[in-house]
C-alpha cells in the first residue's frame, strides 16, 4: 500500500498469479496485491501461512490497510490482471482459472466494483500501477504497452 503522487508499484511476470489494484481516487491512496493461491484455508496444514501468498487472506489484509489509510471503501476502483495457463495442465492444476473464479466469489461478497478484468490467456502480464492517477500500465511479450 502506499499514497502520493509519484509512488508507482510493480510486480512483474504475472502468469496464474492473480495482480490486484485497489484505488482510492479522492485521496490518492491505493494497494496492489501479486496473489499467488487461491484459499489459505487449503494450506494452513504446512505451518505459517503468507498472508500475501493468497487472496482470501492477502485481500483481507490489503483491505485492512487501506482502511487504516482512511480510505471509502465505497468508492475503491478495483482492477484484476493475470490468471493466464502459461503451461499446459490438467483442470485439477489449472490454477489460474481457479484464481479467476475464486476472485470473483470474494470480490462480490467483499462489495468490490471490478473495472478491469485483464485476465486469462496464455501469455503473462507485468503491471505498473500509478498511484497519481490510478491507472495501471500493462505489458505482455511481443505486444505495445497499453493502459487500463
Amino acid at each position: 500500500m502506499a499514497t502520493g503522487a509519484s509512488w508507482i508499484i510493480t510486480t512483474y511476470a504475472l502468469g496464474s498469479c492473480l495482480g490486484i489494484t485497489l484505488y482510492d481516487p479522492v485521496k490518492r491512496v491505493g494497494g496492489m496485491l501479486h496473489a499467488m493461491l487461491p484459499d489459505s484455508k487449503l494450506h494452513q496444514s504446512q505451518g505459517v501461512t503468507k498472508i500475501a501468498m493468497f487472496l482470501d487472506s492477502g485481500m483481507n489484509e490489503l483491505l485492512l490497510q487501506l482502511r487504516k489509510a482512511g480510505v471509502n471503501e465505497r468508492g475503491l476502483e478495483c482492477k484484476v490482471f493475470g490468471g493466464s495457463q502459461v503451461m499446459s495442465a490438467d483442470k485439477f492444476f489449472r490454477i489460474g482459472d481457479r484464481n479467476i473464479e475464486t476472485f470473483k466469489a470474494l470480490s462480490q461478497s467483499l462489495g468490490l466494483r471490478v473495472s478491469v478484468w485483464e485476465v486469462g490467456g496464455h501469455v503473462n502480464r507485468t503491471i505498473k500501477f500509478y498511484l497519481e492517477s490510478g491507472q495501471v500500465s500493462v505489458r505482455t511479450p511481443n505486444q505495445p504497452l497499453f493502459w487500463k
